[in-house]
């Protein structure tokens, strides 16, 4: 992926930070201006997102190169740039934010392209959901304004695939709008696969994988889920066993079923069109109205009523609420235990704390946390240097915010949009004009209860006993008196039979003597308090309280919990939650709990729960990052470019080692092993027919998943020969080549494709392959290559080739062979070449400017093969041609016939030049060793004419089957040609192999002379 970067002219004048999101390719900076200080987000598209694309690319044979691949990845630049024009076009509509500007720049290396898109900062819906609470009415803004801009990319042929909460921004008067890319066609949404880039917690559960069948509710799925966001506290829902979500926690009935009907399991259950989710929430308004009350209701303290409630609700759907409460309104208890009346109450309340003085720290904390948010008002932080940095956690000020709901009091137009959508919406602005909000109710008062006066009759009655007792002047004097402790047992029972039962001037003596008994029973009392103390510490000890202690394992991407406790283990459950709530749970066995699908690189809970009356004591929550993780999603092995090679190639996601290693092994061999870089390395010098196990390991400390093991026997090479386009008319292009003798291929792999986005594949145990839908103007390539080799054999057809028609040959000069043909374009400047053949022998070169020619020299009744090509490398088809010589004439010319010249085979002699006198008779011979050379005198029976024309002397030597061995001439002018009426001619070639040859003679086309010759 590509560094961030201040292209030209797109961000001129800009500042720009680091990124602060970097996923899937796509990475966000921000930026601002420097002459204004307005905040914007540089989005980045890097195509290819990195070099594991490029890989996969390469490695499946998608594309031969680099160039070639980069050809591909500037389509799909081109595609995210046409995707930008989309959103503009929508935004003029309703629903959407267009990007300000776009820009595509070429990666450094070549390899692809970055793509810009450059917007104004505005708040998402994601910063609402962490840092308010919305609104009654705001929530069923943002229904609306999700299904009127999912209906109106929908009649505009697109289903919008990736709406979250960061992809919604905070628009104009309490609008919600799309502000990011995501459109797929309808037209072509069955044969469309979900990208990976476009994949969330809000995709619908029916699409798993890439493979996945698209429908065209699942931007309603996604659009129910952030509707229950608002109603849930911004929380997810938590899937039940069979799939299906619980009500949202702060929704109502109705409200409930809308969202729960958007969200269902199978997509048959949705609502079927954004239209009809939106008439249904326009519905719920109308029954049941809306205003801006908090969907999440405000605790109340329990021990004051709350009848004075103020209210802050800001326009941007952030809403705090601050509890007055007049503690006055307590009603007051009076000395003798009745409730006062109002004005006794009110005197009361004097000496009760005001909400004001009790909440005096919380006032002051409030003052700190409202400074604290101003100073979080700015989004972006820039250092002395000019450096930017982006604050994710900040809060705009939502008084100067522009994007927070409510700034904005323009109404909204429909005029533009479908009818549909714009009566859905005027429906909801007429409710929303018409009705006025609803204040916050404040609860009823809290009627706390006053207690009746505390009378213990079994201690009145022994009290009154007791003073009976002591009046009694029967009663036995010397009866002890009652303890002085006695006293203070019954203190409090004595104040209340004095306020209650006695005159104020009635005496009674408390200090009178009591029986025995009490000493018993107030012993008693006491030891069954201690007792059930003792037993209550014993119960809170050893049954209530229970230890427990973890210990957290990662192997492999496997987090095993283990967990010593002396509790039952089936009452104990291992809870691990991720940061959007959603919970894995696990039991404990044998003291463990595992948990094998955790997300790779995400934060976790990790918590141990207990069944029943108990309370855990110890360390039973800890927080767990799971591993980054790096999977090995192919490994493939294939034949080399060299006999006993093999090429080991694989494709990852996840973090990339610096270095990886191949250790293979065979049997009867060692370990061996080869580090290398990159994705693919070649593995010589195996033993051919052997079979080698490839592991594949990584050099740095990074966890691998995945399939890192593949065999592969080693084998020589099988390549195809003589691959060639056999035709090429009416947009069908046949090829054929030839197999190799000595080895058995199961099949061929023959593709054709070129830059302009054709690419098909046959697979196939035949030598010839036909690919239809050929287009003349355009180029290809086609390459032959049997299974599980890695050479192939390649012709290319150029752009505008060249189809010739009617080849004829046209009479001509003895000796030769004359040509013409029509062709369906003209050829260029640099004209045609001519490559003929006789007999099978080596390949001869004419050219030609025009469409005729003459081959001159040819072999008396030799067989030709002719091909007619271009000399600037122009494909042409159809230029293929073969053809009979015609007999040959006996020379005649010059004044004089072949019978006027005598021909004598000889032996060369070792002098150069020579002539008649540089022969023996012994030099007269027609049979020859291996070793020497051989030559002809010629002798003239006849005047000649001397002439300083040319004269082209062929040499023709053929076997005893008369299959032609060689064909060669030689130029000379006819007046040189002779001396003293003799000519010296030497044959330029002789056969090596002992046997019986003829060898033929012609002048200008004219055969001279032919005889039989032997070597030995």
């Amino acid at each position: 992926m590509s560094q961030p970067k201040l292209i030209s002219p797109l961000l001129d004048n800009f500042l720009m930070g680091e990124p602060f999101s970097n996923h899937h390719g796509v990475q966000c900076c921000p930026a601002m201006k420097k002459d204004t200080d307005e905040k914007y987000i540089v989005k980045i598209i890097s195509v290819p997102a990195s070099q594991v694309q490029l890989d996969a690319l390469l490695l499946t044979g998608a594309y031969p190169d680099k160039e070639s691949a980069a050809v591909y990845f500037k389509e799909i630049a081109e595609g995210v740039v046409a995707e930008s024009q989309t959103l503009q076009k929508l935004s003029q509509l309703e629903g959407f934010i267009p990007f300000d500007a776009c820009q595509v720049v070429e990666m450094e290396d070549g390899t692809g392209y970055d793509v810009y898109l450059l917007a104004s900062y505005k708040k998402t819906l994601e910063h609402v959901f962490r840092k308010s609470t919305m609104t009654h009415l705001a929530a069923l803004n943002l229904g609306l304004d999700m299904c009127a801009a999912l209906a109106v990319c929908r009649r505009s042929g697109y289903l919008y695939v990736d709406l979250k909460p960061d992809n919604i921004f905070v628009y104009g008067d309490k609008e919600f709008r799309i502000g990011d890319l995501g459109f797929l066609s309808l037209d072509a949404l069955r044969y469309t696969s979900l990208p990976d880039k476009y994949r969330s917690a809000y995709t619908a559960p029916e699409i798993t994988d890439a493979f996945s069948a698209l429908n065209a509710t699942i931007d309603i799925y996604a659009a129910g889920l952030i509707l229950y966001q608002a109603y849930n506290n911004g929380a997810l829902p938590v899937a039940a066993d069979d799939g299906s979500f619980p009500a949202p926690a702060y929704g109502d009935y109705e409200i409930s079923e809308i969202i729960l009907k958007a969200c269902a399991l199978n997509p048959e259950d949705r609502w079927q069109d954004p239209i009809q989710m939106g008439q249904a929430i326009v519905g719920y308004m109308q029954r049941n109205g809306a205003n801006d009350t908090p969907i999440i209701p405000v605790a109340q303290p329990e021990e004051v009523a709350a009848e004075d409630t103020v209210e802050n609700v800001d326009e941007g759907g952030i809403y705090l609420e601050e509890t007055n409460e007049d503690v006055s309104s307590v009603p007051a208890i009076t000395e003798d235990g009745n409730v006062a009346d109002e004005t006794t109450a009110e005197d009361t309340a004097t000496d009760v704390p005001t909400e004001e003085q009790s909440f005096e720290e919380n006032d002051a904390s409030t003052e700190e946390e409202e400074e604290l948010i101003i100073q979080e008002d700015e989004i972006f932080s820039e250092d002395e240097h000019g450096n930017l940095t982006f604050l994710d956690d900040s809060e705009e000020n939502s008084a100067e915010d522009e994007s927070a709901p409510g700034n904005d009091s323009s109404d909204l137009e429909y005029d533009e949009v479908s009818e549909e959508v714009s009566q859905m919406l005027n429906q909801a602005d007429d409710l929303i004009a018409h009705e006025a909000p609803q204040p916050v109710v404040a609860p009823e008062p809290i009627d706390i209860p006053i207690p009746e006066p505390i009378v213990i009759e079994d201690s009145v009655e022994e009290a009154t006993e007791e003073t009976q007792t002591s009046e009694d002047p029967t009663e036995d004097p010397d009866e002890e008196p009652v303890a002085d402790d006695t006293v203070d047992d019954i203190k409090e029972t004595e104040e209340i039979i004095n306020e209650q039962s006695e005159p104020e001037d009635a005496e009674t003596d408390i200090t009178a003597p009591v029986k025995s008994t009490h000493w018993v029973r107030n012993l008693i009392i006491i030891l069954s308090i201690i007792a059930l103390l003792v037993a209550g510490w014993f119960f809170y000890r050893n049954y209530y309280l229970q230890p427990v202690s973890m210990v957290l394992q990662d192997n492999n991407g496997v987090l095993t919990v283990l967990v010593e406790s002396q509790i039952d283990e089936e009452k104990l459950t291992v809870v691990c939650s991720d940061t959007y709530g959603i919970q894995h749970t696990a039991p404990v066995k044998n003291g463990m709990a595992v948990f094998e699908d955790l997300v790779p690189n995400s934060a976790y809970t990790v918590k141990v729960t207990i069944e029943g009356f108990h309370q855990l004591v110890g360390k039973t929550s800890t927080g767990y990052t799971t591993p980054e993780q790096t999977n090995i999603v192919q490994i493939s092995a294939i034949t080399g470019p060299e006999d006993g090679s093999a090429i080991i190639g694989f494709t990852i996601d996840g973090p990339d080692s610096q270095q990886w290693i191949v250790q293979y092994v065979t049997d009867g061999e060692d370990v061996k092993e080869i580090v290398f870089t990159g994705h693919m390395v070649t593995v010589s010098g195996l033993t051919i027919g052997n079979q080698y196990d490839f592991t594949l390991l990584p050099c740095d400390d990074i966890l691998i998943t995945g399939n890192n093991l593949v065999s592969h026997t080693a084998s020589k090479i099988i390549c195809a020969s003589d691959l060639s386009v056999t035709s090429f008319a009416d947009g069908v292009l046949s090829v054929s080549w030839k197999a190799p003798e000595d080895a058995a291929v199961e099949s061929w792999t023959v593709r054709c494709y070129n830059v302009n986005g054709y690419d098909e594949s046959i697979v196939t145990s035949e030598l010839t392959a036909d690919f239809g839908e050929i287009i003349q103007a355009e180029g290809y390539t086609v390459e032959v290559t049997a299974t599980g080799m890695s050479v192939s054999q390649r012709v290319e057809i150029t752009d505008n080739s060249i189809h010739i028609a009617d080849i004829a040959v046209v009479p001509s000069d003895p000796g030769s062979i004359g040509l013409k043909w029509e062709s369906d374009l003209q050829i260029d400047s640099a004209g045609w070449k001519i490559v003929y053949r006789a007999n099978g022998g080596e390949p001869q070169e004419l050219t030609a400017t025009e469409n005729e020619i003459v081959i001159p020299s040819v072999i008396p009744e030799g067989e030709y093969e002719i091909d007619i090509l271009s000399v600037s490398g122009i494909t042409v088809f159809n230029g293929s041609i073969h053809c009979t010589a015609p007999e040959a004439q006996e020379f005649a010319g010059f004044g004089i016939t072949a019978d006027d010249m005598d021909f004598y085979m000889c032996r060369t002699p070792n002098v150069s030049p020579w002539g008649a006198g540089d022969l023996s008779r012994y030099d007269y011979i027609t049979a020859f060793s291996v070793d020497e050379k051989a030559s002809f005198l010629i002798r003239l029976n006849d005047d000649i004419e001397q002439s300083d024309e040319p004269l082209n002397v062929l040499f023709t030597i053929k076997d005893a089957e008369t299959q032609t061995l060689s064909c060669i001439s030689a130029n000379y002018v006819w007046s040189d040609f002779w001396k003293d009426d003799c000519a010296a001619l030497d044959l330029p070639w002789l056969p090596d192999t002992a046997g019986h040859y003829y060898v033929s003679i012609c002048f200008n086309g004219m055969l001279a002379f032919d005889l039989g010759f032997d070597i030995y």
